[in-house]
């Protein structure tokens, strides 16, 4: 997948680059950050790349099937206070919203990782309900805007 609609970097030292503003998913309010639920974007290179819609469609809705897995598993290693656990967690839903364009949840993912890696488990713990909130809103936006009538 192409790089472009990347920003530089998110400042830290992991080398994770964010989404800038792309094309948000219509319908989709912006935060005060700028970044939108869902860039639209991602999903479009990722179709460019593979030649057509069928894999990113198929993406999408795995996706949006293993979404609640995926903050379970977060919730449940923040819990048990599992570093470990929680960094696997966070990593695997990093990575995914990503790549399905889900650049809210992607940044919070990322002030995650930071959360994880200061050993501040707390702070996390108190951005479960943002998380999970805008998780969400992101399979939403799936639905009604990529995935609507497919």
């Amino acid at each position: 997948m192409s790089s472009s609609g990347s920003s530089t970097s998110d400042g830290g030292a992991n080398g994770v680059c964010l989404p800038g503003p792309g094309a948000a998913a219509q319908d989709e309010p912006e935060q005060a950050d700028g970044l939108p639920i869902l860039d639209l974007t991602v999903l479009r290179e990722l179709e460019e790349d593979m030649g057509g819609s069928g894999v990113a469609r198929a993406f999408a809705k795995d996706y949006i099937g293993i979404w609640e897995k995926r903050l379970a598993y977060l919730q449940h290693s923040i819990a048990e206070n599992d570093p470990e656990l929680a960094m696997d967690a966070v990593l695997s839903l990093k990575n995914s919203a990503f790549m399905v364009g889900g650049s809210r949840l992607a940044s919070l993912a990322v002030e995650s990782e930071r959360l994880i890696r200061a050993a501040d488990l707390p702070a996390v713990r108190r951005l479960l309900p943002v998380i999970a909130e805008t998780g969400a809103q992101t399979v939403a936006a799936l639905k009604r805007s990529y995935l609507r009538g497919h």
